[in-house]
Parts: structure tokens; C-alpha cells; sequence
């Protein structure tokens, strides 16, 4: 068995009628999440553009430009909505592929299945096997060679993800979808210096994932060919972009926990590997320690949390970006502000922010990393001018639960759609199999 089938096969076993009722629940709050995210980056600069882009090149389709008339094709469609998604790094999080699968599968599945008319129930089955296909390939890059080289594992990976949810609505046979998974390793790209330089390519990143993999399964259902040993092979992916072999070969052969139940949902619109600092920038302001007062400060986290690009990052911020990835940044703003906001990020010039993160390192501690991904412990010293230091330690970030994140829609959505729009939004969206298509459900956000 190549690993091409061990990865795949499995995954189009997935039924909806044989998925828990914990897995379909967890699979619907994922939906109202990613929904609430791209709703929250409609009007962002970069997605006008993609949309405004996407209307003049591919103005006809059957798949919806979210939250509008504006129709496209399934593949154009899924990237305008892969990118608003995308735009408050408000994602979700799969900790053992350290990736963001929603912002990608979402938009991708809705994408496909208007075009196709698929059923609601097929919907929700695409979005679990998009999930486990992120979660199955993704286990390749857990290892150092894989962040050595700068690589986004939530883009690589997600072509990935989209192009086997897009196969299971195309109804590719076994082959194809065999086919199509290679093909995807030809169409997937990302690089993390947009995480260097706060700039804008990333928000294009997840979007160009959701298209790419509708295009692979497209072209595997007619016919086209792609390497059986697209994994192991001597020029494949692992040689490629540097996956694991050993990690991707140690997958079970059958699903008996599905990766979706894992899934977890940011308190902090910032880097996944920084949350557990801003939640520790919160309680230092809670135990009444004054900004003023800190004279230096140094965070011990997990190996990651330090090299990642972006992550180990002093200031001066001159974009939204760096703030959002930067350690100092997320430690700093929410011991000043006292909380984690949209509007702390967003106010990323702020001088006393700034001043705070200039005297703050960052330092990895090798106990934490023998406990990353499981636990992300931060662990803050502050040094302060009357020679006192203080510590705080948190093991681990507060994760958002269903109401925050119900929560979290209705402050997005509630301005413009009203009250009784987004509660009906919500309601609809814990019945989706009784919808007899996602055009119905996806009319309600216009």
C-alpha cells in the first residue's frame, strides 16, 4: 500500500448517516464559526479586492460570493470566501497539524456542493472528511524539517483538505480521488514571510488552497494523471517540503476518532502559537501589575512559539499583521488594555503597547516544548523597576466554547443583519439537513 492510499482511502469511508451526533454538532458549530469569521473580513481591503477581482475575470456561476448576489464559479467562489475567512485570524485550530482548517474547507465545501446541488447531509460529511484530510497529511509537517524551510502548514496542507471535500461532492470513484490528492501536491503553496513583514499574501493564502484543490478533483474526474508515490517518492512531498515519512506512516489505517472533535477556537485573533501569551498579558493587568512598572520581561514558551516566523518579534509594528504573530505584541497590548480585542490589534501604533513589547524576549523553554501540541505553557517573568519580579504562568489558553462562539456571530453579523436574522441564522444552522440545498442557508446572511 502506497501512502497515498493509507492517507486517502480511509476518507472516503466517511457517511453521514454512520458520524456520531457529537461529530455532526461539533461539524455544524465549525460552520457557524468560519461563517462568523469571513463575515467579520467582508470589507477588509484585501477582500474587495479578491471579490472585485473575481467579478471582473469569472462574473457567472452557480455558487454564491458570500453574502452577496454576486455568483461566480465553485472554484473562484470558494477563494473569495477563503479569503474573507481569513481576515481577522479569528480561525479555528487543529493543534497536530498546527493548521486552521475551516477558513479553507468551509468555503470550499459551500462552493461545490451549490454547483453540484448536493444534499445538506452531504455538506456536513464533506466538511468532516475536508477536516480529516487536513488532520491525516498534516501530521508530516510535526517535525523540524518542515518548519525549517517556511512553509504555511495551514495552505500547504489545505489543498489538500479541499480537493477531497470537493471529490466527495463531484462523486469521484476511488481512483480519482486517489488522483486528485496527488494532483493537489503540484497546486499547493504558501510561505510564512508574510508573518516577517506583515503583509498582505497571507490573506490570499487559504483562498488560493480552497481553489487549487477544486481545480485538482475537477481535473481528476476527467482523466487527467498524477504519481501513486506522490508522498514517499524520491521527488515527492516529503522530499519536497519536507514531511515527515515516519509520522505519515504511523496514521491508523482506519478512523476511530475523528480530528474534527479536536478542533479549537481562538480567544485572541492573533497567531495560534501566541494565545496562551495573551491570555497571560490579561492576568498579569488582573494581579494589578501597571505597564509603567515592568522595566523588562522575558516569555519562556515551547520551540515553536519562538521560531515560527513572526512569533519572536520586538516591534516596531508598522502593519496589523506583525502585531497579530508577534509574542511581544499579544503579551504587551493585552496587559494594557486589560483584555483581548479586535480594536487592540487593529491600534497596533499604540506607543505604550509599543514601549512594553520593546523590552520583552522571548526564550524557549525545552520542558514546554516536550509538551507542545498537547499543552501550549507560557510562562512570563517580569522584572520590574522596584526589583521585584513577578511570574505568570498559564499551562494553557482559555479556548472559546459553542456560546462564545454563537456569541462571536452575533457580534459580527448583528449591526447589519439584525437581531432576529442572526438568531434565525443560528437556528438554521443546528438543522441544516432539513435545508434542501446551501443556497437557503447561505441567503439568510444577505
Amino acid at each position: 500500500m502506497t501512502l497515498l492510499e493509507k492517507i486517502v482511502l480511509p476518507l472516503c469511508d466517511i457517511q453521514y448517516h454512520t458520524l456520531p451526533d457529537e461529530v455532526i454538532e461539533k461539524t455544524k458549530l465549525c460552520i457557524i464559526h468560519s461563517m462568523a469569521c469571513a463575515y467579520a473580513g467582508l470589507e477588509d481591503r484585501w477582500s474587495r479586492a479578491a471579490r472585485e477581482m473575481t467579478k471582473d475575470m469569472s462574473p457567472s456561476g452557480g455558487a454564491t460570493v458570500w453574502f452577496s448576489v454576486q455568483k461566480s464559479n465553485m472554484a473562484e467562489a470558494a477563494f473569495v470566501n477563503g479569503v474573507y475567512a481569513q481576515s481577522i485570524l479569528y480561525e479555528d485550530i487543529h493543534r497536530d497539524s498546527n493548521a486552521h482548517p475551516g477558513v479553507i474547507i468551509v468555503p470550499a465545501v459551500f462552493a461545490v456542493a451549490e454547483e453540484t446541488g448536493a444534499s445538506m447531509e452531504d455538506v456536513l460529511a464533506a466538511v468532516v472528511a475536508g477536516y480529516e484530510t487536513m488532520a491525516r497529511i498534516g501530521r508530516g509537517t510535526a517535525c523540524l524539517e518542515f518548519g525549517k524551510r517556511g512553509f504555511r502548514p495551514t495552505s500547504i496542507i489545505g489543498t489538500f483538505g479541499s480537493c477531497v471535500a470537493a471529490g466527495r461532492l463531484l462523486r469521484l470513484s476511488q481512483p480519482q480521488m486517489l488522483t486528485a490528492f496527488a494532483l493537489a501536491a503540484s497546486f499547493t503553496c504558501g510561505v510564512n514571510q508574510w508573518a516577517v513583514e506583515g503583509t498582505d499574501d497571507l490573506y490570499f493564502q487559504n483562498g488560493i488552497a480552497a481553489r487549487n484543490g477544486i481545480i485538482a478533483a475537477q481535473l481528476a474526474k476527467r482523466g487527467i494523471t498524477a504519481p501513486e508515490k506522490i508522498i514517499e517518492g524520491s521527488a515527492g512531498i516529503c522530499a519536497a517540503f519536507g514531511f515527515s515519512q515516519t509520522n505519515l506512516e504511523a496514521l491508523p489505517d482506519k478512523i476511530e476518532h475523528y480530528a474534527i472533535m479536536d478542533v479549537l477556537f481562538k480567544p485572541a485573533p492573533a497567531c495560534a502559537l501566541v494565545q496562551t501569551t495573551a491570555q497571560a498579558g490579561v492576568e498579569a493587568a488582573r494581579q494589578g501589575i501597571r505597564p509603567e512598572e515592568v522595566l523588562k520581561a522575558t516569555i519562556y514558551t515551547f520551540q515553536l512559539g519562538k521560531t515560527y516566523a513572526g512569533c519572536d518579534y520586538a516591534g516596531p509594528f508598522h502593519t496589523l499583521l506583525q502585531a497579530r504573530m508577534s509574542n511581544q505584541f499579544n503579551f504587551a497590548a493585552a496587559m494594557v488594555h486589560k483584555n483581548i480585542a479586535n480594536q487592540n490589534y487593529c491600534d497596533f501604533g499604540n506607543p505604550e503597547v509599543s514601549a512594553l513589547a520593546h523590552n520583552i524576549s522571548v526564550v524557549e523553554d525545552q520542558n514546554y516544548t516536550k509538551e507542545f501540541p498537547q499543552r501550549q505553557p507560557v510562562r512570563v517573568e517580569l522584572q520590574l523597576c522596584n526589583g521585584e519580579v513577578r511570574t505568570i504562568y498559564k499551562e494553557e489558553p482559555i479556548y472559546l466554547k459553542k456560546e462564545d462562539i454563537i456569541s462571536k456571530l452575533f457580534d459580527h453579523c448583528e449591526p447589519s443583519l439584525g437581531r432576529e436574522r442572526v438568531a434565525q441564522i443560528v437556528k438554521t444552522a443546528f438543522c441544516l439537513e432539513q435545508l434542501n440545498s446551501p443556497s437557503q442557508f447561505l441567503a439568510l446572511f444577505q
